[in-house]
């Protein structure tokens, strides 16, 4: 019975510029019910996933202006998304090595981990210029997030597999 083997192509820059249109347009979807927005920041789930599976194409500086970008079109305080995308594409980085090999089960305890001290850094800075605290309803999204973190790993992964012939 001939045994079916994969192999993985090589991404394209493109097709990461593409999923990350398409989360910059779903996070700025209005997702708020009463005042608790239950939506997981795509944005930053995918800067997770990319500097985990491809650390040579998209790092820290692509984070930032993905950050610039966030912060300009949300209309927040200029720089909170920029520091929280480049604080987590850092620490993503750092342990990329370890982090890739791991299940996807594991990876997503990582993913809630790295996304909630994103929204914690962002909450922070908006707490420093005066504003109150919003309440803990304001990191669902962060737990919606991890457990979407499986299949959207599975999705953008099964983009990338090839089938590979059985040599004689």
């Amino acid at each position: 019975m001939p045994i079916s083997r994969q192999m993985l192509r090589p991404v394209g820059g493109g097709f990461i510029f593409f999923s990350f249109i398409i989360a910059l347009l779903i996070n700025l979807l209005p997702w708020q019910i009463s005042s608790i927005n239950f939506a997981p920041d795509f944005v930053a789930l995918l800067i997770v996933y990319w500097t985990l599976n491809q650390p040579r194409r998209f790092g820290i500086a692509s984070s930032f202006v993905l950050g610039v970008l966030m912060d300009v079109a949300d209309g927040n305080v200029l720089g909170q998304h920029a520091l929280a995308y480049t604080v987590i594409a850092y620490l993503a980085l750092s342990r990329q090595r370890q982090l890739a090999v791991f299940p996807f089960w594991q990876q997503a305890l990582v993913a809630l981990a790295l996304l909630f001290l994103s929204q914690a850094i962002m909450l922070g800075i908006r707490m420093s210029m005066g504003a109150s605290f919003i309440g803990w309803g304001y990191f669902a999204g962060t737990l919606l997030a991890a457990f979407l973190w499986p299949p959207l790993s599975n999705l953008m992964i099964m983009y990338q597999r090839k089938d590979v012939p059985d040599e004689l």
